[in-house]
């Protein structure tokens, strides 16, 4: 059975229909896809016949999230970044966050596709968002997966998802961020406040590394560079299990060299207010105390600074995957058809 989906032709808006993937008569159905859109990578799970298990794209357990833009048609995964390092004013690295800000459903239902086309088409599908969406942006993102002919979509936020690793009662999560840490209180799946772990007038985590490797390089400091950000975000990865990290800027710059302490001293001018944010978190949302602390993403620094906030020990999430999983076992459960009833 072939799918297929439409997708909008930029600039004239023309639609034509192209062919995303393909459903094979021999593979098992898929119950339910699970899939996360986040600002550098997409990581997916599947459900078939009451198993899950992650989604690969060519082997490997995530694939880069964004999409290239050639002759009006979005494309995705690997191959699309190749082709983005080549021309990359053509390249968008975050397509969902596009999508929020409403940017073109079709970005996003390339992605989708991407995913689709080694899962087959699932029964019911959840996507994970960064932040909770309001209606108008799920409105456009029920319309990319309608576009990649995919289920209307349930939107969990990446907070909710990881307070139901720590059980029932109010959760405290914190998620590292690029930029500065999200602290995030949840209850049954609804989230009570948030906030940013920021210290006024001071750069974000990214943007001081970016700052720093500038500086070391001899060279301007672009942040709307995504190539330079991603490098960064590349760096961080790699300071996470060395102590030090090569960066690539552009020719002719040579490579520079980032530290583990350079990214210690750009993340603790931020995490010297997470005491003080907690506080007013709690206050917002007119709370006293948390039953569980769910942090995700490994990293010390962050776990040290919750601590320090008098804060139980946090539930650390280190597989993008888990967090995945858990919403393949919290799913709503389908409506019944009124004709059914």
């Amino acid at each position: 059975m072939t799918i297929y989906h439409y997708a909008w032709k930029i600039p004239d808006k023309e639609c034509r229909k192209i062919r995303p993937f393909e459903t094979l008569p021999d593979m098992p159905a898929t119950d339910l896809v699970v899939v996360d859109i986040a600002a550098w990578w997409v990581t997916a799970v599947f459900e078939s016949e009451g198993f899950d298990r992650p989604v690969l794209f060519d082997g490997r357990a995530r694939a880069p999230s964004g999409v290239f833009q050639g002759s009006g048609v979005y494309t995705a995964g690997a191959p699309a970044l190749a082709t983005g390092l080549a021309h990359p004013e053509s390249y968008r690295p975050d397509p969902m966050t596009l999508l929020r800000h409403g940017g073109p459903p079709a970005a996003v239902a390339a992605v989708l596709s991407h995913v689709a086309e080694r899962t087959g088409r699932p029964a019911a599908l959840t996507v994970v968002t960064a932040q909770e969406w309001d209606r108008p942006a799920r409105e456009r993102l029920e319309q990319a997966a309608d576009t990649a002919g995919l289920p209307r979509p349930r939107a969990v936020s990446t907070a909710a998802a990881a307070a139901a690793q720590a059980g029932p009662g109010i959760v405290l999560v914190c998620v590292a961020g690029a930029a500065w840490p999200e602290l995030t209180l949840v209850e049954g799946g609804r989230q009570l406040a948030a906030s940013a772990v920021r210290a006024p007038g001071a750069p974000a985590i990214d943007e001081a590394l970016l700052r720093v490797a500038a500086a070391r390089g001899g060279t301007e400091a672009d942040p709307d560079d995504w190539r330079l950000t991603r490098e960064i975000e590349r760096a961080r990865a790699t300071l996470g299990l060395q102590q030090r990290a090569a960066m690539l800027l552009p020719e002719p710059h040579q490579a520079v060299v980032l530290t583990r302490d350079d990214l210690a001293a750009a993340k603790a001018v931020h995490l010297d207010r997470l005491p003080d944010t907690v506080k007013l978190l709690l206050a917002d949302a007119g709370v006293d105390r948390v039953a569980a602390v769910v942090q995700v993403g490994e990293d010390a620094q962050v776990s040290t600074a919750l601590s320090d906030a008098g804060l139980a020990p946090a539930i650390t999430v280190r597989d993008p995957h888990a967090l995945l999983r858990g919403l393949t076992r919290t799913r709503t459960p389908p409506r019944r058809q009124w004709w059914r009833r």
